[in-house]
């Protein structure tokens, strides 16, 4: 993974909801996930990082976290 500090705090809230919302969507040029918008640009640099990959399930596109993404937001979320 590429430096930790030069993920900022949105995209850390972006990786959050997609840990914690199944309900995840594409819609226009981004991603609705939960009830938070994530633009195109903000899931590219996360897939860069290595950080999130879009799978398909059953046919549609889903958000997943990769290893490096779920210990990145366990290091920078509050317990």
């Amino acid at each position: 993974m590429t430096g930790d500090n030069s993920v900022s705090k949105r995209y850390i809230d972006a990786l959050g909801a997609i840990a914690r919302f199944r309900h995840q969507r594409r819609s226009g040029r981004g991603w609705l996930v939960g009830d938070k918008r994530i633009s195109s640009a903000a899931i590219a640099r996360l897939e860069n990082k290595s950080l999130v990959r879009e799978i398909a399930f059953s046919g549609e596109l889903t958000l997943v976290l990769t290893e490096d993404g779920r210990r990145l937001l366990a290091e920078r979320t509050p317990q």
